[in-house]
């Protein structure tokens, strides 16, 4: 089952819509109240987490339901890439402090600046730590462009590896107690994020 798909736009435009959809999904796939409101929950955790990484944006949304019961929420978000943005970006990424990056929506942060860090700056940053451990899918080198292929993130595999490394790095803990207090990342099973040029692609899934 695969829902409307809405556009969101600067969560001002679209958001109740999507919450609509929601809903929607969850009279359909015979939700009970409970899982009813958790999907509902998901879906503004989604949004907000997008709108908290950049004001401005717009975004197709929908939400598709598998036989076993899995959710996945999409978000296409797209963004004005122009050369003067991009330069905008690099540099903020380049300026930034740790604190920048603290819990999910600042690791998905971190992801999408040195995603476009990778492919307009020769790579020109240090891609060791915590944030490397999320990393299942793309070119992670100096000068490899992600215009040509994606690169993607997923939660479950940064929530796992900076489990395996809480013990002996205190980053890696840090990173851990930040993620417990996240209610997106309590609430989903993983949150996977994928760019190629100037869209990224938000999938969360909740499995059934």
């Amino acid at each position: 089952m695969q829902t409307n798909t809405i556009e969101i736009r600067n969560l001002e435009v679209g958001r109740a819509q999507a919450l609509e959809e929601s809903e929607k999904y969850s009279a359909y796939m015979g939700h009970d109240p409970k899982t009813a409101l958790r999907t509902r929950l998901l879906v503004e955790e989604t949004i907000g987490m997008i709108s908290a990484i950049t004001e401005k944006f717009w975004a197709d949304f929908w939400m598709e339901g598998k036989k076993d019961g899995t959710c996945l929420i999409h978000l296409v978000v797209r963004t004005n890439m122009d050369g003067e943005k991009k330069r905008e970006l690099i540099d903020a990424a380049k300026s930034k402090k740790n604190e920048a990056y603290k819990g999910l929506t600042g690791k998905i942060r971190e992801f999408l600046d040195k995603s476009f860090d990778l492919a307009y700056a020769d790579g020109a940053y240090d891609t060791t730590g915590c944030f490397m451990l999320g990393l299942i899918d793309g070119p992670m080198s100096p000068g490899a462009p992600i215009m040509m292929e994606p690169v993607t993130w997923s939660m479950d595999v940064y929530r796992e590896g900076i489990e395996n490394a809480k013990e002996k790095d205190g980053a890696a803990q840090e990173a851990w107690d930040e993620l417990e207090k996240s209610i997106l990342a309590n609430l989903a099973d993983d949150v996977r994020v994928s760019i190629k040029g100037n869209v990224a692609e938000v999938v969360v899934e909740k499995r059934g």
